[in-house]
């Protein structure tokens, strides 16, 4: 309540200010070595979500700003991404920006760590993707393109189901955020998916270590956050149709959006895309049967901006249709080649978020406050078309409030109030239960601080979080079934409070351009999910009997990141490592009971360590500007404290290599360019108790692409074939891996954009 008050103080003390603001930011970009303009340039504001391009002479223009210190990005084709810190009160004279030639990014803007920065000062480990990197090597799930990422990797139940890993941690150890919201779509079912696809996004940027001081619970092991395509600059009105084919699933995805502004302040977009995948085939040729899946994605924002600030409204609509995999009756689920229709086993899952964000620039500071509400609906059926085997539907209504407190030019807070209200409900018709009804209560206040300079940047925070789970199964449904809680409660429910602190420091020290330095120590929580505390019922699509147990603890963790990098003119190399210390660590056992034909899976709780790094080596040769590469190898060891034996679902080593060679445009072919990428995988000779080890194997793949102009449209083509070799491999990591399934094998897919 104190903080609420103080919010409310500073908003009244600052709307005096607000209404004076209208300021303005213009200037020249050019080029570095010629001094000639530059047009065409990407001019971005990432605290405003919105920008504008540089024009013929290389003048831009960027007006309705507020009077306090924003992040310009300057980007464009061939040039090395510039970044500048400026307030538009202060500025007296148009901009001078010189961007030098270059093949790769030196430095872009991330937005995940709260404070907007370059990701090579923050002093949390933040790896970005762009839109452009997944148009040009895309893959059927979103969560499979990102999972390149080093120390990335993912959880899989075929191309159509996927959820991340972080440098070894994963299932509600990961927080995806989505429109600055967390985004719960009951990911703690091993064959619960991202549910995220990539429509309308500009890119993901992906937190590898504790960020529960931002986020809470769930964020101990990072975050996906993805990041919303840009606003439209005012009086512009763009869009683009982007139609993607993939070979060995016979896959199909059309997507498609517009967005406008006026020159008032309001703006709009709206997007939609459909995606369908037959069954795919392994390295082998062989059809891996009831792998087919279908998506529709809708959404639609609005919104005004003026000179006191920002607000907007979005709505998205996400459907899918998922086959799961029997591996006991596998070949009987294989069908004709171009068979999408839907066959048992199957779940269907449909999302609907409604969000709206708000900024207030309240002279120097500024108050952002996000509320969401989500509404997820998830059957699963097995045995007949007419009957929902499992089904669940869950509602959260969620808020994030920051007030943004400038103490001087290079130190900023934050102090902020957090929390959702989450209602899971069984579908009374369902003919299996394993969970009860349930409802979450999260609340929780932290506080930050930064601090940059040239040289240094210093953060900071302590947060506080309380959870309070009741499970309730009195409903007649339970009753009937036969559902018990542990302990069997006379009133057959049961509650559960978590609460603690976390903590988190950081430096990153850049003495010259050359060298740069980050050490970041970080504690972070996870309270047990629904399953982990509650289940006790068989798992559609899963094969097995799952058991939780209503005494766990919180999981807490307390992770150390130590990153070093050294650039010159010609490469660059970084070194991260990391060490972390999980008390409490839930992992998941099969045991020798029986229920009925389905093994008894229970949840356990022991003490974990895991620890690893990743090295990356880039190339970029100034005498050569049209060639450069990149290599990495990461690394992540889990073993449980009590018996020193390995942690279940550990990614194995990988060394990714990657070579480009970005060309000059020939005739009518605008910026052509050729990527080899390869990734070899090691065995996975660290296997958990009752886990078998994985052979390692090699993946080559090859990409190409340019851009057109036609009938005065841009348009763009991508040609990318993952699995070259058609390599016939288990991967670890895969739910398939047990019943000997191999993954997908040579893949070829064209991707065409057009922009209006």
């Amino acid at each position: 309540m104190k903080i609420i008050l103080s919010l409310m103080v500073g908003l009244s003390i600052g709307l005096s200010t607000v209404q004076g603001q209208n300021n303005a930011v213009s200037g020249t970009i050019k080029d570095a070595e010629t001094n000639l303009p530059l047009p065409g340039v990407t001019v971005f504001i990432p605290e405003l979500s919105r920008g504008t391009v540089s024009d013929e002479q290389g003048w831009f223009s960027v007006g309705n700003l507020p009077s306090r210190n924003l992040t310009f990005q300057f980007s464009f084709l061939g040039y090395a991404t510039e970044l500048s810190k400026v307030n538009p009160s202060r500025q007296e004279y148009p901009l001078e920006m010189a961007m030098e030639s270059a093949t790769t990014t030196v430095d872009e803007v991330v937005v995940s760590g709260v404070y907007v920065m370059g990701r090579e000062s923050s002093p949390i480990s933040i790896e970005k993707v762009n839109r452009g990197a997944i148009l040009k090597n895309p893959a059927p799930s979103l969560m499979t393109a990102l999972a390149k990422t080093p120390g990335v990797s993912e959880v899989s139940l075929g191309p159509g189901i996927s959820k991340p890993v972080i440098r070894g941690l994963s299932f509600s150890r990961v927080l995806s955020v989505y429109q600055g919201a967390r985004f719960e779509n009951q990911q703690w079912g091993a064959d619960h998916g991202l549910g995220l696809t990539e429509t309308g996004l500009s890119g993901v940027e992906i937190i590898k270590g504790p960020a529960s001081i931002i986020y809470g619970s769930g964020a101990m092991a990072g975050v996906v956050n993805l990041i919303e395509d840009p606003d439209a600059a005012s009086g512009e009105i763009a869009g683009d149709v982007n139609l993607r084919m993939y070979g060995n699933s016979l896959g199909r995805r059309l997507e498609t959006g517009v967005k406008g502004a006026g020159e008032k302040g309001f703006f709009w977009s709206v997007r939609g895309a459909a995606e369908s995948h037959a069954d795919y085939l392994d390295g082998s040729g062989k059809t891996v049967g009831n792998t087919r899946f279908n998506t529709e994605n809708i959404k639609a924002g609005l919104g005004l901006r003026k000179n006191w600030g920002d607000t907007r409204l979005r709505y998205t609509y996400l459907k899918q249709e998922l086959g799961i995999l029997d591996e006991n009756n596998q070949e009987l689920l294989v069908t004709s080649r171009n068979d999408r229709s839907p066959q048992l086993p199957f779940q269907q899952v449909a999302d609907h978020f409604l969000n709206s964000e708000t900024n207030l620039f309240l002279g120097e500071d500024k108050i952002k406050a996000t509320f969401g509400y989500h509404w997820n609906f998830r059957e699963e059926t097995e045995e007949d078309f007419d009957q929902v085997d499992l089904g669940l539907r869950q509602t959260n209504f969620m808020y994030d409030i920051k007030y943004y407190k400038s103490l001087n030019k290079d130190t900023e807070t934050i102090f902020g109030i957090q929390g959702f209200y989450l209602n899971t409900n069984n579908d009374v018709n369902a003919a299996e239960i394993l969970i009860p009804d349930a409802t979450k209560d999260d609340r929780s206040a932290y506080a930050l601080i930064n601090y940059a300079n040239a040289k240094w940047v210093l953060q900071g925070g302590i947060r506080y979080d309380y959870r309070k789970v009741t499970a309730d199964a009195s409903g007649a449904n339970f009753i009937d079934y036969g559902f018990e809680l542990p302990g069997l409660p006379e009133d057959r429910m049961l509650s559960r409070s978590f609460d603690g602190l976390t903590a988190s420091g950081g430096a990153t020290f850049r003495p010259s351009d050359k060298w740069r330095f980050r050490l970041n120590v970080a504690s972070g929580f996870r309270a047990p999910d629904l399953a982990e505390l509650y289940s006790n019922g068989p798992h559609p699509g899963t094969a097995r009997f799952e058991r939780g147990s209503a005494g766990f603890e919180r999981e807490q963790n307390i992770q150390s990141d130590l990153g070093i990098r050294y650039r010159s003119a010609d490469f660059s190399l970084s070194l991260e490592g990391f060490y972390n210390v999980v008390n409490n660590y839930i992992y998941f056992a099969p045991t020798e009971e029986k229920v009925g034909d389905l093994t008894v899976w229970s949840f356990e709780q022991d003490n974990a360590r895991l620890f690893g790094g990743e090295a990356f080596l880039e190339l970029h040769p100034a005498a050569v500007p049209w060639l450069s590469g990149n290599t990495s190898y990461s690394i992540v060891i889990g073993r449980r404290q009590s018996d020193q034996s390995y942690l279940p679902y550990i990614p194995a080593f990988r060394w990714n290599q990657d070579l480009n060679l970005s060309l000059n445009s020939i005739g009518k072919l605008l910026n052509p360019y050729v990527n080899l990428t390869g990734s070899l995988v090691l065995d996975q000779n660290r296997p958990a108790p009752l886990e078998d080890a994985t052979p390692g194997y090699y993946l080559l793949g090859v990409h190409l692409g340019s851009g057109f102009q036609i009938w005065q449209q841009e348009m763009n083509v991508f040609v990318s074939a993952n699995n070259v070799l058609n390599t016939n491999y288990l991967d670890h990591m895969s739910l398939y891996r047990p019943f000997g399934i191999n993954q997908i094998g040579r893949n070829i897919s064209l991707n065409l954009q057009v922009k209006f």
